[in-house]
């Protein structure tokens, strides 16, 4: 059954708003950025900016703990968060589906131990990795360069919230947790992690996708024609982002934009998932939703 929001095409709000002015961090957009993209946060506005509704991510602490010059924050009076990674490489996905697929706590730090010990012996090991926490549910449009207009905009970071949901059914009363879009692969239809030992974790492996070819050879999550439309619709709409009419990242059609590389929430299996989902658990669904449909939650990340 369609969600409420889906039906009635209304949002949910709660009185108390618990509401932090932040800025989108161009910094962390350029790190992570390609050798050829870097440039295209001064071009392509809608590519990069904080859009209403979207999850974003605060991005102050450093994933990689000896780099904390790069991600050294200047005086600035307002949390550094990011709703894409903009254009990323295939390495620094799976690197960032290897840090998120461990299942204990002991697997995430000897994850980050391999990462610090590959960056210090390999010159050409690009990892500038911030250590993402769950900021809030954005409420005004900002950009992530000056050059287009206001980088501050208003996050809900407690209390009530309509959200588009991700790639998996969300139901009433279920923990939710944030994940990448490209992550949708490290699932099973259920929303339960893939297990099994095909996809190599450890991250002085974990060069290119073809070091996973076995992984990957398995069909990612099927959501159907209908939610698949319903994706197209939202993202195009609400986002600017058209993967599938723009495959290519340098083709452009019309002048328009479109983004990629964004936030999803997923419901949090106990049986299903490990560590790498739970530290990124920040609500609970109030009204429940088929995959790409508005869902209400209840955000608490900021009280726990």
């Amino acid at each position: 059954m369609a969600s409420v929001g889906q039906i009635t095409g209304t949002q949910v709000h709660s009185g108390p708003k618990h509401i932090l002015q932040c800025q989108v961090s161009e910094d962390t957009l350029r790190m992570l950025a390609t050798d050829e993209t870097k440039d295209r946060i001064h071009r392509d506005k809608m590519l990069y900016c904080m859009h209403k509704h979207e999850l974003a991510l605060c991005c102050s602490i450093p994933y990689n703990t000896n780099n904390n010059m790069i991600f050294k924050q200047k005086k600035q009076p307002y949390p550094p968060v990011v709703t894409t990674l903009g254009f990323i490489d295939a390495q620094t996905r799976n690197l960032i589906r290897a840090v998120y697929n461990t299942q204990t706590m002991e697997q995430f730090e000897e994850t980050r131990e391999n990462v610090i010990a590959r960056a210090a012996r390999d010159p050409g090991f690009k990892f500038h990795l911030p250590q993402f926490t769950f900021q809030g549910v954005v409420q005004t449009q900002a950009w992530a360069t000056s050059n287009f207009g206001d980088t501050v905009g208003s996050v809900l970071v407690a209390g009530f919230a309509t959200i588009m949901n991700g790639h998996f059914h969300a139901y009433t009363g279920d923990v939710v947790h944030w994940y990448f879009d490209f992550e949708s692969i490290m699932f099973n239809d259920d929303g339960t992690r893939r297990r099994g030992g095909h996809f190599d974790v450890n991250p002085v492996h974990v060069d290119a996708i073809d070091n996973n070819g076995e992984f990957y050879e398995h069909d990612p999550v099927r959501i159907g024609a209908k939610a698949g439309e319903r994706k197209d619709f939202h993202e195009m709409r609400e986002y600017g982002n058209y993967p599938d009419m723009y495959p290519d990242q340098d083709r452009r059609r019309g002048g328009a934009e479109f983004k990629r590389n964004i936030i999803y929430p997923k419901t949090y299996h106990y049986d299903g998932c490990g560590y790498g989902d739970r530290c990124r658990v920040f609500g609970r669904v109030v009204n429940g939703g088929r995959p790409f449909e508005p869902i209400d939650v209840l955000i608490y990340s900021q009280c726990r």
